[in-house]
């Protein structure tokens, strides 16, 4: 099951796409073969991931540190910032 908050999504939703969206939250879950209702056993399975391990060049990595002793929150603020905006993201795939 996918969970979408309405905040997160674009502002650009005609009131068609936003009525759409509000009235498929009323819809019951229909689990089926292909997306079978989770036992609890399965759930347990998952855990949320909270840090991930990039490869960053050593001359990227040079720059990086000479932000300072917080540069790990400058890299995570540039990582904010290009995963946000659309045209950054188009020329890196």
């Amino acid at each position: 099951m996918a969970k979408v908050m309405m905040n997160s999504l674009p502002a650009k939703l005609t009131p068609e796409e936003i009525a759409e969206l509000e009235a498929s939250e009323q819809m019951p879950i229909t689990f089926d073969d292909d997306c079978p209702e989770m036992t609890d056993e399965m759930l347990k399975q998952f855990h949320r991931m909270d840090h991930v391990s990039i490869k960053i060049s050593p001359g990227n990595m040079k720059k990086v540190k000479s932000f300072g002793p917080d540069y790990l929150k400058v890299l995570s603020n540039l990582m904010d910032l290009a995963i946000n905006d659309t045209e950054m993201v188009k020329k890196c795939l």
